[in-house]
């Protein structure tokens, strides 16, 4: 048992985490997708692409000796827009040429490609908006809040999901930080000048936000009001390590924190992604720090470890609990419980 203090704890959500406020997961997404490919006059002439492009993700799973894996929506977009890179894909030079079914399905230019993107991303941006009953679906969310006011220090969220959520369930007299200053414009000094910027909750959005927007010729990112279609989201592993900010910035804030924190505290998410997990891993190598893991899926430890690259000895240091994100945050997500979960100082460092 440890004393809660400055950053001895911070907060990692994935997909499950939303789930609960009826955001679509990744399978539920590209469930409605196979309808619209089937029945939607604007979706039907992708159908054959789609599938193309899906069977050829499930055959280099199969090379891998990976028969169980399902297709999931990022990494189906992350597919599209490597292939419409076309010459300016650097492994294009030791390609002997595009796959004859590819060139057909393409179309011109790879066309069809391009707009299969632009309706894919366009309709994730829709699944992820909260239409309606918003303050219902992300009442659990305000749990974030009360637990920071408790521990009377701030809290940092590191969420891979580009709802809003976290956002809107914010009530007045409650301090979110999520970068953007008066004039909306994103700035990381709004994350590290604590006489300029103090915040209950600090929000980094590593894979972007349906309520972002790039100038294309400035580079500079602003917020909106609300989601836009044109929203900057990253999809696939190589977007993820791109050299621009946010994105950089808030992937080395993880790695920073991550190292200075007791306990990192996961949120539904299912560790398929190899660059969170190697951040993931080298925290837990480097010192006796501990992961507390709440998902709603029976205990899959063992997978997480091999998931982390770490062995069986590190299994003591991964806290399971089998909670959809709505129970924990209601029920756990408490001072004294996580007091009594977290390491004692000496025992980390």
């Amino acid at each position: 048992m440890g004393l809660l203090k400055a950053d001895s704890i911070i907060f990692l959500i994935g997909a499950g985490c939303s789930a609960d406020a009826k955001i679509k997961t990744s399978g539920q997404m590209i469930d409605e997708i196979e309808t619209l490919i089937k029945t939607d006059e604007a979706w039907k002439p992708y159908r054959a692409l789609y599938y193309y492009v899906k069977s050829a993700i499930l055959y280099a799973d199969g090379i891998q000796e990976h028969f169980d894996n399902n297709i999931n929506i990022e990494r189906l977009v992350g597919v599209l827009r490597d292939l419409k890179k076309k010459e300016r894909n650097p492994i294009y030079p030791f390609i002997g040429s595009w796959n004859e079914k590819l060139i057909e399905l393409g179309g011109a230019g790879f066309s069809n490609i391009d707009k299969l993107d632009k309706l894919l991303s366009e309709k994730i941006i829709d699944f992820v908006t909260l239409h309606s009953d918003t303050a219902s679906r992300v009442a659990y969310y305000k749990k974030f809040y009360e637990f920071q006011k408790s521990i009377q220090f701030s809290i940092r969220i590191f969420s891979l999901n580009y709802d809003q959520c976290l956002e809107k369930a914010k009530l007045d007299g409650y301090e979110l930080e999520c970068g953007f200053g008066e004039d909306n414009e994103w700035s990381s000094e709004r994350f590290g000048n604590p006489e300029q910027v103090v915040a209950g909750i600090f929000l980094y959005k590593l894979h972007g936000s349906i309520d972002w927007v790039r100038n294309p010729e400035t580079g500079i990112l602003k917020r909106y009001d609300s989601s836009q279609k044109n929203a900057e989201l990253i999809f696939g592993t190589d977007a993820k390590l791109q050299s621009v900010d946010p994105f950089l910035f808030n992937v080395y804030e993880l790695r920073n924190y991550s190292l200075l924190c007791k306990m990192i505290v996961v949120i539904g998410y299912s560790f398929n992604d190899s660059h969170i997990n190697g951040l993931l891993g080298q925290a837990l190598r480097a010192a006796e720090r501990k992961l507390l893991v709440v998902d709603a899926r029976d205990d899959y430890t063992n997978e997480i470890l091999k998931k982390l690259s770490l062995d069986d000895s590190f299994a003591e240091r991964i806290e399971y609990r089998k909670l959809c994100a709505r129970e924990f945050l209601n029920n756990e997500l408490t001072k004294e419980k996580m007091e009594a979960i977290v390491p004692d100082e000496d025992a980390v460092f």
